[in-house]
């Protein structure tokens, strides 16, 4: 959502009004402006129901275009005040309850939105395929470009963590909470590179929570490093400190961490698999690896084996590395930036509703 309103934000052609319950003061969509900010809604609270209704209604006053691209709450509330205005849903509007699958279904594209959004190629296949729907439209995340970027490369930063300034640094963000992550298996994978690896020195930086187990199992490995949680301009930097990245996941539905490393520079190793597909071009801005069994939707059993063999590829020939880190920057920089974004969504709202419109985004 974030991405959504930097992207607009930036436009000299949308009117931004934003109802919310808080926003982030250091984005840019904050900072510039230009966008109407209205506090004070919020949809998970029964008691604020009636105010709720009041701030939509206000807010709503002079709208032509509603847009709720997250929260099933909100995108109930929307109704509230569709009458006369077109209404842009998705991508991470979840499904009413009263539908097992992982899509939406006739009820929320069919009678209560005008264009639904998906943000991969899987993702919009899905639900089409389940909704039958015209309405489906996709649109990819975007990124900011400026954030996540090589510039932000300090070699002094591994200094603070207790890391060596000179190895290559193999990264992974992200937690363990669910399997699907694959952070079991890129700890056998690191287990198995260990073994066999001849080269330079190595240090594998986990950033994100982990579990006990992990940490027990992480600590056998002296060149293992977890860093725990970490944000905003730190994590921008460790990134870019990096050299390469791995994203083991069975499933990603447009993986915002694949998008950070890319537009970091680094080249990423990434399970071949969901909304990755749509990011990486194999060989050229990243490299795929088969890990997934469809079947049964879990890793492969040779899953660490595969990832280790492609970290000790990337690992022993570093130009091959700056050239997928490169070309993957300069794939962000053209297909997911908040720019390319911006001209996507402005482009459903065109087509909805064919004025100069003025939207609000909740």
């Amino acid at each position: 959502m974030v991405g959504s309103l930097n992207a607009l934000a930036a436009r000299d052609d949308v009117s931004l009004r934003l109802l919310c319950g808080r926003i982030d003061e250091c984005e840019s969509y904050a900072k510039s402006g230009r966008v109407d900010i209205r506090t004070g809604f919020h949809p998970h609270r029964p008691g604020a129901f009636w105010n709720n209704i009041r701030k939509l209604r206000e807010s709503a006053k002079g709208v032509d275009v509603i847009y709720c691209p997250t929260g099933l709450k909100t995108f109930l509330y929307t109704q509230a005040i569709r009458a006369g205005r077109r209404l842009v849903a998705g991508p991470n509007v979840t499904p009413l309850p009263i539908r097992r699958a992982d899509s939406p279904g006739r009820i929320e594209v069919g009678l209560l939105c005008d264009r639904w959004l998906e943000a991969s190629l899987a993702r919009f296949h899905h639900v089409v395929r389940y909704t039958g729907s015209r309405k489906i439209r996709l649109v990819p995340h975007g990124l900011d470009t400026n954030r996540f970027s090589p510039d932000r490369r300090d070699p002094g930063v591994w200094l603070k963590y207790g890391i060596r300034e000179d190895s290559v640094k193999v990264l992974f963000v992200g937690k363990d909470a669910k399997r699907l992550k694959g952070v079991q298996e890129l700890l056998e994978a690191i287990e198995i590179f260990n073994r066999f690896h001849v080269g330079p020195a190595v240090d594998f930086v986990l950033v994100g929570r982990m579990s006990s187990a992990t940490e027990r199992r992480a600590a056998t490995a002296p060149n293992v490093h977890l860093l725990g949680f970490r944000a905003g301009e730190e994590l921008a930097a460790i990134y870019a400190g990096s050299d390469l990245s791995v994203v083991p996941s069975t499933w990603e539905a447009f993986g915002f961490v694949v998008l950070e490393s890319m537009a970091s520079g680094l080249a990423v190793i990434a399970s071949n698999t969901g909304g990755i597909r749509d990011q990486i071009v194999d060989g050229v801005s990243g490299v795929l690896v088969d890990i997934v069994d469809r079947g049964v939707k879990a890793h492969r059993p040779d899953a660490a084996k595969t990832i280790a063999l492609a970290i000790r590829a990337l690992v022993d020939d570093p130009e091959q590395r700056k050239r997928l880190g490169m070309n993957a920057r300069r794939r962000v920089e053209g297909c997911f930036s908040e720019r390319a974004l911006g001209e996507r969504l402005v482009a459903v709202f065109q087509e909805c509703y064919q004025i100069g419109a003025e939207s609000i985004v909740l």
